[in-house]
């Protein structure tokens, strides 16, 4: 395999209850509307919110010439994070940049990792064959410090992916992505979910679960809070406890892998991809692995000599 290149066949049977499926993203978000619009919520789209701004007894939101109060404010921004700073909650400890296209392309089944400081530097390239309404599409996307756009233009121009495609893809959508949660996430009538918290994997990016896990955890807290009557930061900070509960152990050893690996060499990525694919590891994947719980998966791993021999020598670079 030459460096930049890294490939080889890896296979993970998903552990029994466990189905895993690419999701068209804007059909989802209008489902998880739907479904918010059923049990009482009012959904306005077009309303950008200009100002919040914290009172005695709430919040109150500019929306355009349009004054909103309310006794407790979510932020699920997205990658937005001009509120947080004013709020005084922060910024992500680490951004990435990403790209995505998407075009018509040949029948596929087989989902693409590639790896390589030429290729995506500190991350990686996919590719996800989907179907949109019969027709067989390709989704490439990239994870990379410098460049993506053109870090996806090199790739696309690659022979072997360019004839797979049936047509010229257009402009990729770029955007940050945080590899680590805000400083704070909590503070008087205000709490902060998702990306717009920094909550994704430092291994792969992936956002959705995080997103959901901890809205489910703000929404448990709004609970208890307008039960209680308490709103307040010292009663919300109980928000943070409980994201760092679940996720704050998986977070450092995703970071903890993440930082070993964009020190490996081009041929040591390559070494590590074959040790993926030997039985041995193999059977450590098949017994660990959970596609949206990484710790267990990297610390058994990490125990495996070869693999663990490579990357704590790139520790000491």
């Amino acid at each position: 395999m030459a460096p930049g290149r890294a490939q080889a066949e890896i296979v993970w049977d998903a552990p029994a209850g466990e189905q895993i499926l690419a999701i068209d993203r804007g059909a989802f978000d209008a489902q998880l509307a739907r479904q918010a619009v059923a049990a009482g919520a009012a959904v306005r789209t077009a309303a950008r919110v200009d100002a919040i701004e914290e009172q005695a007894a709430g919040v109150a939101l500019q929306v355009g010439t349009e004054r909103i109060r309310a006794r407790a404010c979510v932020l699920a921004c997205g990658v937005s994070y001009r509120f947080q700073r004013r709020l005084g909650l922060g910024l992500p400890g680490q951004v990435i940049h990403t790209a995505q296209v998407e075009a018509r392309a040949v029948p596929s089944d087989t989902v693409e990792l590639h790896f390589g400081r030429e290729v995506a530097r500190d991350g990686f390239i996919w590719s996800v064959p989907v179907s949109r309404n019969g027709q067989s599409r390709l989704k490439v996307g990239v994870m990379a410090h410098g460049d993506t756009g053109a870090s996806i233009q090199r790739f696309l121009s690659r022979p072997d992916v360019s004839a797979r495609l049936v047509e010229t893809p257009g402009p990729p959508i770029r955007r940050l992505l945080p590899l680590k949660p805000l400083p704070r996430t909590y503070a008087d009538h205000l709490l902060v979910v998702g990306d717009a918290g920094g909550f994704t994997k430092p291994t792969t990016g992936g956002g959705i679960y995080y997103s959901l896990l901890t809205a489910t955890l703000a929404a448990e807290t709004l609970i208890e809070g307008f039960a209680a009557g308490r709103l307040d930061e010292a009663f919300l900070e109980r928000y943070e406890r409980r994201w760092q509960d679940r996720l704050g152990q998986e977070l450092r050893v995703g970071d903890w892998l993440r930082q070993l690996v964009t020190r490996c060499s081009d041929a040591e990525i390559d070494t590590l991809v074959r040790a993926f694919a030997t039985e041995d590891v193999q059977a450590v994947i098949r017994r660990t692995a959970r596609f949206n719980w990484h710790r267990p998966l990297i610390l058994a791993l990490v125990r495996q000599k070869g693999i663990a021999a490579l990357l704590f020598r790139s520790l000491f670079r």
